[in-house]
């Protein structure tokens, strides 16, 4: 019987780490830097997916304009809908940001969902630059 234990209480503390190995590269390995846009991953969790995937893109904006010293309404990030081009840092700035990719998985301890999102983030929030399509499968730019 104590074997039976061990060995049920060690798959249960395995199982998170087995979801790991299918996550996609970029969530590990993001890409590299370009001349005028980086690469960000950001998380999130919640009840539902799609509160997850608000988070996940709300963190994704608070660490961009945090990175360059932007100030961040709080009360505009509720009022998201994840998949805003140009987000609204402040009166005077904007903040180019682009989602490519989303990995979910269901937490283990908890009810609700983890997401993570790979987001393509201008170095220089005074101008939009043209982003590259990119396959989240191949962890690769396209033209």
């Amino acid at each position: 019987m104590k074997y039976f234990i061990s060995v049920a209480v060690a798959i249960m503390l395995a199982l998170p780490l087995l979801g790991q190995n299918n996550a996609p590269e970029w969530l590990n390995n993001p890409p590299a830097r370009t001349a005028d846009y980086y690469y960000r991953v950001s998380q999130g969790t919640g009840i539902t997916e799609d509160e997850a995937t608000k988070k996940a893109f709300g963190m994704a904006i608070l660490e961009s304009a945090f990175a360059v010293g932007v100030p961040v309404d709080i009360k505009k990030l509720e009022q998201l809908n994840g998949e805003d081009l140009l987000i609204e840092a402040s009166h005077f700035v904007k903040i180019p940001i682009n989602k490519v990719c989303q990995y979910t998985t269901e937490l283990s301890t908890r009810r609700g969902y983890r997401v993570y999102i790979l987001c393509q983030v201008a170095n220089d929030a005074r101008k939009v630059p043209k982003f590259k399509s990119f396959n989240c499968v191949t962890n690769k730019e396209e033209e």
